[in-house]
């Protein structure tokens, strides 16, 4: 379990992380007259996405000398993680699936980071990165599992309640469980009564059948548009906290993350990738009372944002 995560580990990843990262603002709709949203839209951040948090609370822990970090990411880790090391003086090296989308791909590399390309089926990524650290000398940075990832992530939620006041729900996107465990610390610290409801797509449910299982639960290579949330297994460490905090665990469809992506660039003049949009689209089919809205990121492919926006304009 991640111990060392608590409210206090995240506060002080906030004071590290802020020379780094944006705080993003709040935004609120009401979609209904019983539902208010409060959205977090951490696709303003400098890469496109929270991810950033994460990987600067923990690279900048790391002791003076060190050779650099390594990573392994379908994207938004990568680029997060490629930017603090530029930002830091730091090399990079990033392990990335061969069928990672070519804009995350080309921002990563963007960043001065050297990128590995791998088979995307198995866990090819995370032996490719530990090679690379033990040959190296390099730190990894893990995209979840790790209580200074976890924490920066908390961060968001943080700034969320700060700004919003009191929740009755709370909506985050859960892959591997980074992002949700730290903010589920960060909200039940602070606020015990909150709901905190996940999300993930259809078919990749892994951390719905785990809870339905009571124990951690893998699902086959999910295929779902949504590729920053095609983690087949919850973390070893985040698993725990989310069983702890997590009330539930709902499933959304690629066509009701597209159709969420079309809202926010009607309603909310945003652009978002399908992953960064799933928060928003069970929110919209189901939120009721005061709800926060973590809106992960916003590095969509262009034909997905060329359908987000057809359907926008419909």
């Amino acid at each position: 379990m991640l111990d060392a995560l608590d409210l206090d580990a995240i506060a002080a990843a906030r004071v590290r992380i802020a020379p780094h990262v944006v705080r993003t603002p709040l935004l609120r709709h009401a979609p209904r007259s019983d539902c208010e949203l409060l959205l977090k839209p951490e696709s303003l951040q400098p890469t496109g996405a929270f991810k950033l948090r994460g990987a600067f609370s923990l690279m900048t822990t790391l002791p003076s000398g060190c050779p650099g970090v390594v990573a392994h990411s379908s994207g938004n880790h990568a680029q997060a993680v490629a930017r603090a090391a530029r930002v830091l003086g730091l090399r990079a090296v990033i392990v990335m699936p061969s069928d990672v989308a070519r804009i995350k791909r080309e921002r990563t590399a963007a960043d001065g980071a050297e990128i590995v390309l791998v088979d995307p089926a198995g866990d090819e990524r995370e032996r490719r990165a530990e090679e690379i650290a033990r040959s190296r000398g390099f730190a990894p940075v893990p995209p979840y599992d790790h209580p200074l990832v976890a924490a920066g992530q908390g961060t968001a939620a943080l700034e969320l309640l700060e700004d919003a006041g009191s929740l009755d729900r709370f909506y985050a996107p859960i892959s591997g469980g980074g992002l949700m465990a730290g903010c589920a610390v960060a909200l039940h610290s602070l606020q015990p009564g909150v709901e905190l409801v996940g999300v993930e797509p259809e078919d990749g449910g892994d951390t719905r059948l785990s809870f339905a299982a009571g124990e951690r639960r893998s699902v086959p290579p999910p295929r779902s548009i949504a590729d920053g949330l095609r983690v087949r297994t919850p973390g070893a460490l985040t698993w725990p906290v989310l069983r702890r905090h997590v009330a539930r665990v709902e499933l959304v469809s690629d066509e009701a993350m597209l159709d969420a992506m079309a809202f926010a660039l009607r309603e909310l003049r945003l652009v978002l990738e399908p992953s960064g949009a799933a928060s928003l689209a069970l929110a919209l089919r189901e939120g009721r009372g005061r709800c926060g809205v973590l809106l992960s990121g916003g590095n969509a492919e262009p034909a997905q944002l060329a359908e987000a926006a057809r359907r926008a304009a419909a």
